[in-house]
């Protein structure tokens, strides 16, 4: 990606499609959905198998459309994929397809955005066997101040959105790995953006600034 200099906003995670100039999107994709054929230049892809998709027995077929969809060039990240103890399959299939995806990544070297709901001890298991070279973001996170150090000690990175920022989240993290999202939730990245900074005690161009660090480092990007 070129350098733009009218970006200002990144929303690293959102299922909508962005039409705001200044702002950088990346629409989530999940298996069997196909990179859509006229898109706006400034958004980029993740693609995975959410573990809410799974039935048991159509894992063969999402692993397949998932192939297909994430060798797509303006797919920048696996997932959102991950463990959910609340929705969907539950066990072991949901873990190996898990692994099968974050194989994938490390093969063509993507970081993967995680969604974790109650599955954090095979979240951690899945790390150890995987050993990722590239980072893993979890998305969403509303844990705890002390799971979001645990995590944090591990070298995860944090996509955080409005709801999940607060003064004690911020201190348990490094900012140097937080990145800032809207999610399904309808909101606007420029509020996320504004509630990180009131929340971090630091100017809005200061967020912006971080934030673009932050995503440049991810991707080695120069944006």
């Amino acid at each position: 990606m070129n350098p733009d200099s009218k970006i200002r906003y990144i929303d690293f995670h959102t299922h909508r499609q962005c039409a705001d100039n200044d702002t950088l999107a990346i629409m989530n994709l999940t298996a069997g959905e196909d990179v859509p054929a006229d898109f706006p230049e400034n958004t980029l892809f993740s693609a995975g198998i959410h573990p809410w998709q799974l039935t048991g027995d159509n894992h063969e077929q999402l692993q397949t459309e998932f192939i297909l969809t994430s060798a797509h060039p303006h797919v920048v990240l696996i997932g959102e994929a991950g463990f959910d103890h609340t929705r969907g399959v539950q066990g072991e299939l949901q873990y190996r397809v898990f692994i099968f995806q974050a194989s994938i990544a490390a093969e063509m070297h993507k970081p993967v955005v995680i969604h974790c709901v109650r599955g954090w001890d095979e979240l951690l298991r899945a790390y150890r066997e995987i050993k990722p070279d590239r980072p893993w973001i979890i998305h969403g996170f509303r844990g705890s101040s002390s799971l979001a150090a645990s995590l944090d000690d591990q070298g995860f990175w944090f996509s955080l959105g409005r709801e999940g920022i607060s003064a004690e989240i911020l201190k348990a993290v490094s900012h140097d790995r937080i990145l800032l999202e809207t999610d399904d939730s309808g909101r606007s990245i420029a509020e996320v953006y504004r509630h990180y900074a009131m929340t971090a005690e630091c100017s809005e161009d200061e967020a912006a600034g971080l934030i673009r660090k932050n995503f440049n480092t991810l991707f080695n990007f120069r944006l």
